[in-house]
């Protein structure tokens, strides 16, 4: 779903872009100039993202890199923007960028090696490559094995747990680190597509336990000197490449606010389970890691037959043979198919795709969080849009998306469930958009005259969803009685609020029957459980996605004892209520009992109560 609504932004902001007028110097214009995928020439490309990139410098522009390329040959480099912009130090080819989830990629390349020498089977259960237990969370007895990994359909939720650390002293080994941030297994392996950071770092750590050497080490060894990869690291502090460590700390990342820029400084976040998104480097070292995939030599496999055979489909729309998956690459459909990996941290994002066929590719590379007009464009300016009309016409069945959907990569069972309430879409949030069916059980979403690949997903439990690229919409019918029960919850904490403050001023004798303070107990339990939740969401913030164990131990605790004084609370006000004859007391009493009663409906349904195996 987040893909879709990139593709339908980007294309807007091409439109934009294109409206510009163009007016860059001309050692920014290539010599050579190229027919591109897309239908653009490298001329006009290259034009409508300098253009943009200038036209974007009074709207909080940073910086952005970007190379295009066909084979080894490099078509267009381009630097623009600044790494610091208090500093005025520009974005050029020493520049070190992150690369987010694109250092799965080297996850996927490792396994392959290793398929290659048959030293791994990929549909083996990885649990026989792990120490004996490794896993403690799992629900179902099925084997996870590493097709499923690749597919990210092992089952796995969101980590509650915080995927990022501040402090160096915090990073571990990584087997101890996969360990402390295991989430829960919610769907059985193989049925749903959710995208797991976690499941791939378990990839990089099988593939440790295989070679026995540490997983940087052999990506070392066996793809960065290989490829001559001089300027990228991938340990999670950069302590493996000298040069990266220094540059990394010049860089700075941005965001942007009423339309300026804001320096988040350098934004050095510390990625405990680093297969997952830890790598850094320059944007030459990332072109030469995207040229080595058009290179019918494949510099990294010892027979080219493994390489051709790691971008063949390995998950499918429906039962077509288009592909939503290849061994980890994800495939898009444009004017070509291409194949790649996009990334994003805290620092910025980056993007590489390419076409084995044209041999043409592109990697970008930004320090914005969120990415930039260059990010979201290139993929549509070097290879063009989903070709619609190549694949469905006005006689093809058209259905409507109705209701609400919870999408998969989200948090089904623990602390942070609620959140899945808070994320939940509809399809009016779609905008003008339904489902076109064509054969073989293959879905085109459309989008205004954009769209992409779809198939209808029918589950074992008998619910259904849309499968989106990395991740699936599953409808539910309970949204909204979850959204009227979080809702409901949140406005018991004010009305507790208010009683105790009516409870205050009205009280005229200095003691308190025991009744009666029970009753304020569960008033103040209601207020501290609501208060609770929304610290917890605070935390998630601050520490990066997840919460440290010992603060998911205090939350969860603490709504425990909030839902038992509640019970309690609620019992009494209800005898109260039986008993006493004043009307006011009697209406207090039935408030107390139903705010009670909505504050432990919440905490069970929300699961605020479970703080482990999730």
């Amino acid at each position: 779903m987040k893909n879709l609504f990139k593709r339908m932004t980007a294309a807007l902001c091409t439109g934009l872009v294109l409206s510009f007028p163009i007016n860059i110097s001309a050692e920014e214009i290539p010599e050579n100039d190229i027919t591109l995928p897309s239908g653009k020439t490298l001329k006009e490309v290259v034009a409508t993202i300098a253009s943009g990139c200038k036209a974007e410098e009074d709207l909080g522009f940073a910086s952005a890199e970007i190379s295009i390329f066909k084979g080894d040959e490099e078509l267009y480099t381009g630097y623009y923007g600044e790494a610091d912009k208090e500093k005025h130090i520009a974005a050029d080819e020493t520049s070190v960028y992150e690369w987010g989830s694109i250092s799965k990629t080297l996850i996927w390349v490792s396994v392959m090696q290793l398929y290659e020498q048959g030293r791994i089977d990929l549909d083996k259960d990885v649990r026989e490559y792990l120490p004996e237990g490794f896993f403690k969370n799992l629900t179902y007895d099925d084997p996870i094995t590493m097709m499923n990994l690749m597919n990210h359909n092992a089952g796995w939720q969101e980590t509650t747990k915080a995927i990022q650390v501040k402090d160096e002293k915090d990073i571990k080994p990584l087997g101890e680190a996969l360990k402390d941030i295991e989430p829960a297994q919610v769907f059985r392996p193989g049925e749903i597509t959710a995208y797991s950071n976690y499941g791939a770092a378990v990839a990089g750590y099988v593939v440790e336990c295989i070679t026995g050497e540490d997983f940087c080490d052999y990506v070392h060894e066996n793809i960065f000197d290989v490829l001559g990869m001089e300027h990228t690291s991938l340990n999670p502090n950069h302590s493996d490449n000298a040069y990266v460590f220094e540059k990394r700390k010049e860089m700075h990342s941005y965001s942007t606010m009423f339309f300026e820029s804001v320096d988040e400084g350098n934004c050095l976040y510390y990625i405990p389970c680093y297969p997952a998104g830890a790598a850094a480097g320059t944007l030459a070292d990332l072109r030469t890691y995207a040229q080595a995939f058009v290179n019918d030599d494949a510099p990294l496999f010892k027979n080219p037959e493994t390489q051709k055979l790691m971008f063949e489909g390995t998950a499918f729309y429906g039962d077509s043979d288009i592909p939503e998956n290849c061994h980890g690459f994800w495939p898009e459909e444009r004017e070509v198919r291409v194949y790649g990996h996009g990334g994003s941290t805290l620092f910025g994002n980056a993007d590489m795709k390419f076409d084995p066929v044209s041999k043409i590719g592109f990697v970008v590379m930004v320090n914005q969080y969120g990415g930039n007009l260059v990010t979201e464009n290139a993929p549509s300016l070097v290879f063009g849009h989903f070709p619609k009309d190549k694949y469905i016409s006005e006689t093809d069945d058209k259905i409507d998306i109705k209701g609400y959907y919870l999408i998969s990569r989200g948090v089904f069972k623990g602390l942070m469930k609620f959140q899945n309430t808070l994320t939940a879409i509809s399809a009016d949030e779609l905008g003008d958009t339904n489902l076109r069916k064509l054969n073989d059980g293959l879905y085109v979403i459309e989008a205004g005259e954009h769209g992409q690949f779809s198939s209808v997903r029918n589950y074992e439990n008998g619910d259904w969803g849309l499968l989106i690229q990395s991740e699936e919409l599953i409808h539910t019918g309970s949204y909204l009685f979850a959204l009227a029960l979080l809702a409901a919850y949140g406005l018991t904490a004010v009305a507790s609020f208010y009683m105790l403050r009516i409870r205050l001023k009205v009280r005229k004798l200095k003691k308190q029957s025991l009744t009666s303070g029970v009753i304020t107990a569960g008033e103040t339990a209601i207020l501290v459980s609501v208060i609770l939740l929304l610290t917890s969401y605070v935390y998630t913030l601050k520490f990066l996605g997840g919460l440290p164990e010992a603060a998911m131990t205090v939350f969860g605790t603490c709504q425990i004892i909030c839902a038992a004084v509640c019970v309690v609370s609620a019992i009494a006000a209800v005898r109260s209520a039986l008993k006493d004859k004043d009307k006011i007391k009697k209406t207090v009493c039935i408030i107390n009992t139903v705010c009670s009663v909505i504050c432990v409906s919440a905490i069970v349904y929300f699961e605020m109560y479970r703080f482990w195996g999730c």
